[in-house]
Formats: C-alpha cells, sequence, structure tokens
C-alpha cells in the first residue's frame, strides 16, 4: 500500500510539473539589479533545443520591455535579441518530453547595468543612422545599385568576416562606405586591392574580392549599428576623386581608408554642388549591419 501511494504522489507530481514549473505563475519581479522574464518553447527536437528557445523567446520580450523597438524599426534596424543580449542568465528551468518532442520553461535574468549598455549603444546608433539618412536625400536616385552582404547576414560577432557584392545598373565610378556609429567612415571600396573605383554596368563585384586572401574585412570594434553605403555616379566627380586619392596615400599596413564623417559629409556636398544641372547621373544603395563583441 505504502509503494502504491508512492507511486500515486510520483505521477500527480509529475503532471503537475508536465503542465509547467511550480514558479512560472509567480515569477521573480524585477530588481535593482536585475531585470526577470521568463520564456517557454514547445516541440523541439531536443531537450537543449528547447531551453534554447525558451531562452530566446525570454530574450525577445526583455528587448521589447527595454523600450527601444519603435525606435530601432524607424532607424531601419532589427534588434536581434540572440545577439543583443549576451550576459543573460537562466535562474530557474524546467523541461519535459512527449514523444519524440521536447518543452522548456525558463527564468532569464538580465543586468540592470547591461540595460543600461546595450540602450546607450542602440541610441548612439539611431542617432547615427537617422542623421546619415538625411545625408543621403541629397544624392538623386537616377540608377539602382545592388547591394547585400555576401552571405545574406546583418549580424556578426567580433572575429567574424564579413564581405559585400555590389552591382550597378549603369556604368560608374563606385565607392563603398562603412559609416560607423563612431563618427568614424572605413572606404571598403575603393581599396588597396582594386584602386579604380570604375565599375562597369551589372557586373557584380565581391569585397573583398573572391579568392584573394590576403584581404579580409573582419568584425571589430567600436561595437554599434553601422550604415554600408553605396553611392555612384556616371562621370568622375569630386567626391569619388576625394576617396580614390586617400586609396593611393595609403601606408603600407592598410588595406582601407579611413575618414572621419564630417569629411565625407563636406565632399559631398561639394559633389552635389558642382554636379548640379549637370547629365551626371547618380545612385546609391544602404543597408545597415549591427556588430556585436563576443
Amino acid at each position: 500500500m505504502k509503494s502504491a501511494l508512492l507511486i500515486l504522489l510520483f505521477i500527480a507530481a509529475s503532471a503537475v510539473f508536465a503542465q509547467q514549473p511550480y514558479w512560472w505563475d509567480n515569477p521573480h519581479g524585477d530588481d535593482t539589479e536585475f531585470m526577470y522574464e521568463p520564456g517557454m518553447a514547445a516541440d523541439a527536437p531536443n531537450e537543449q533545443e528547447a531551453v534554447r528557445r525558451a531562452v530566446l523567446a525570454a530574450k525577445e520580450m526583455l528587448v521589447e520591455r527595454i523600450g527601444i523597438v519603435p525606435a530601432l524599426r524607424e532607424a531601419g534596424l532589427s534588434s536581434a535579441p540572440e545577439f543583443a543580449l549576451v550576459n543573460c542568465t537562466v535562474s530557474d528551468k524546467g523541461t519535459e518530453r512527449k514523444g519524440k518532442n521536447w518543452s522548456a520553461w525558463v527564468m532569464v535574468k538580465y543586468p540592470q547595468a547591461e540595460k543600461e549598455t546595450i540602450l546607450q549603444r542602440w541610441k548612439t546608433s539611431i542617432a547615427s543612422i537617422m542623421d546619415l539618412k538625411e545625408q543621403e536625400k541629397k544624392v538623386p536616385m537616377q540608377f539602382s545599385i545592388g547591394l547585400a552582404s555576401a552571405d545574406g547576414r546583418l549580424h556578426y560577432r567580433e572575429g567574424e568576416t564579413v564581405s559585400f557584392t555590389v552591382s550597378p545598373e549603369r556604368d560608374c565610378h563606385l565607392v563603398l562606405l562603412d559609416h560607423m556609429s563612431d563618427g568614424t567612415t572605413v572606404l571598403l571600396f575603393p581599396n588597396r586591392y582594386h584602386p579604380d573605383s570604375y565599375v562597369r554596368k551589372g557586373e557584380t563585384l565581391y569585397i573583398p574580392p573572391l579568392m584573394n586572401d590576403t584581404f579580409s574585412i573582419v568584425v571589430g570594434p567600436p561595437w554599434g549599428d553601422d550604415r554600408v553605403e553605396a553611392i555612384g555616379a556616371t562621370d568622375r566627380n569630386s567626391l569619388h576623386s576625394m576617396l580614390s586619392s586617400l586609396v593611393a596615400k595609403l601606408d603600407s599596413g592598410s588595406d582601407m581608408a579611413v575618414l572621419s564623417r564630417s569629411r565625407f559629409v563636406e565632399a559631398l556636398d561639394s559633389a552635389m554642388s558642382e554636379t548640379a544641372g549637370s547629365r551626371i547621373a547618380w545612385g546609391r544603395a544602404e543597408i545597415n549591419l549591427s556588430t556585436y563583441s563576443k
């Protein structure tokens, strides 16, 4: 009788846990040190994947609670919680298997100090990109330029490599710039290995070039959300001439030129002024790229 009773108690306890852990309806409230958020996932192929999905669900809700999502969307940025909230920890966890599938419940805690850090990072990035959007309005859209990361991704971690494809619909002088949120602009093209800015119509340009083991773009600080911008013009002008001149002056240890945002804006304004009313046709394209430390 005693064994039967123990079995019944075990079954009853298991049935309760099968629905959700005991703490699920009474999650931790935030305190001065941490934000707390529950997350759950079902129908995962294994226990590890169920927990991963539950943690991601909690992270996504934390990002919503931080309150920056509408401003990110306006700037054309995505929050990517799995990249952004790197210091989350799981304080409670429950899992269950039903047949071949797994469910998981987690309680995730996120440091308040880290929240302030990521919030400031996003605010800085938003301000930078909104300013660049205003600058982009100066460039007429008279032909299109295809621009994408070569692997289709927009989020990268420290130490990863990134490359781009660019394809203009007209013969043009082309520049590809990485405007970083700290106000620095890196000239990705032209560069040491391709100093000529002229590109043929329909040509797909790979930056860095394919099969070039000596030139790579490795993700590193400053961390933030960059605006990668391609600008093309059917005739050479002061913007393209100035940027090409920076490549000609590269020292032996550099593959790409670097300039300040203010110098770029000055050169852009000069080019727009001198080509106003001319037959020069302009095109541009932009994508946002987010980088994070490990």
